[in-house]
């Protein structure tokens, strides 16, 4: 299950926005909102593109998108 407070907390901690985030990952806005909300789903590539962008761990990805 997707963590959108730990995701929210990482964007925030690299000093960066929803807007910087949905840049790094090739979507816009309104799509990454849906993303964050549950209406749609992060791709494996999205993830990997989040990861590379906001330096995260293996558990940091796991604890966000995967539990």
């Amino acid at each position: 299950m997707f963590n959108k407070d730990l995701f929210r907390a990482k964007i925030v901690e690299n000093g960066k926005t929803m807007k910087d985030a949905a840049a790094a990952i090739g979507c816009s806005e309104a799509a990454l909102s849906r993303k964050v909300n549950g209406i749609s789903d992060f791709t494996r590539n999205e993830i990997q593109l989040f990861r590379q962008a906001f330096g995260l761990s293996p558990a940091e990805v796991e604890n966000i998108f995967f539990t």
